[in-house]
């Protein structure tokens, strides 16, 4: 933004520019841009730094692919507790809360969601289907073929990368029970966290989520839940993205791409604004310790990053 003012560029339409800081837990920031503040934030469409972006050979360090996020997992986290009388440990009765829980922890472990597709996962599996070795790539492109293959999609389900793009999923990721090691459990209680794939409501998952764990257990949704939409395939947006991707990397592809996480995107996506990732970033897989201590970018993407933005940003709202 520094270097178009000192141009003195002259965009034909508002660019309207927001940070937030707290992508990473309450998203408290970005709700009241897309809410309180939406006389400031509403816009035709919003483009996220922190989503898509590009993928380096692990080995050569040679651009492989670049992803444009159109579509991203809601998320919603619910507990499953299960309730019991309780008393002294010498006496121990037929039901417990512990094990009426594990019961219940075993059966959402044992449960699939139905398999889902969207254009943004077809085009990703499409494209990326030429550079993946070996099973899964065979799988990705079959499944961009026949959409919802069950072999393929049976191939992808083994794969932790791949799983999440192709049905929700829902796991384990905190316990709590009893309250004395001499005492029968009164409850106990267990965080399940759901990426639900987009078109899915959260209100459907937990009811899923209450049917597999069966009527001894209480179901109930934990904290916020975000859902938003798949955006719309833009064909500007893609030439635009196209072009500032090359200006750096020629002849990379670019991929479609709905993430298995989530980001301020889904927020915007929610309140009605599209919303692409369009990160300058391309990294090798093995080097991005997301969310690690050690999270870092290379150099060269940080400042190849800045003529990727000049670039979106004049083909975009330039006058030429």
């Amino acid at each position: 933004m520094l270097r178009l003012k000192g141009e003195e560029f002259v965009p034909k339409r508002d660019l309207i520019v927001a940070f937030s800081g707290d992508e990473e837990t309450t998203m408290a920031t970005t709700k009241e841009l897309a809410t309180k503040y939406r006389e400031l934030t509403d816009a035709e469409y919003a483009l996220n730094g922190d989503g898509g972006g590009g993928t380096l050979d692990s080995g050569t360090g040679k651009p492989q692919y670049y992803k444009l996020q159109g579509a991203e997992k809601s998320y919603a986290s619910y507990t499953l507790t299960a309730h019991n009388p309780g008393g002294h440990s010498s006496q121990p009765r037929p039901d417990n809360a512990i094990y009426e829980l594990a019961d219940a922890l075993k059966a959402v472990q044992g449960h699939s969601f139905p398999v889902m597709w969207n254009d943004w996962t077809i085009g990703s599996f499409k494209a990326a289907a030429s550079s993946s070795p070996g099973e899964l790539g065979q799988a990705m492109a079959k499944f961009a073929a026949n959409p919802g293959d069950p072999e393929a999609a049976a191939v992808l389900a083994r794969s932790p990368s791949m799983v999440g793009r192709t049905r929700t999923t829902c796991v384990a990721t905190m316990l709590a029970g009893g309250h004395a090691d001499n005492a029968l459990p009164q409850s106990a209680t267990a965080t399940v966290n759901c990426r639900i794939f987009p078109g899915t409501r959260v209100a459907e998952v937990r009811d899923t989520l209450q049917q597999v764990a069966g009527g001894k257990i209480e179901v109930k949704l934990h904290g916020d839940s975000y859902e938003g939409p798949p955006s719309p395939l833009r064909d500007d947006v893609t030439a635009a993205v196209t072009k500032a991707v090359r200006a750096s990397y020629p002849g990379v592809p670019i991929v479609p791409d709905m993430a298995p996480y989530y980001t301020d995107g889904s927020t915007f996506r929610g309140a009605g604004i599209p919303t692409y990732g369009v990160s300058s970033l391309f990294m090798k897989s093995t080097d991005e310790f997301a969310h690690g201590l050690n999270e870092r970018i290379p150099v060269k993407a940080f400042y190849a990053g800045l003529d990727h933005w000049y670039v979106l940003l004049t083909t975009l709202a330039g006058t030429k």
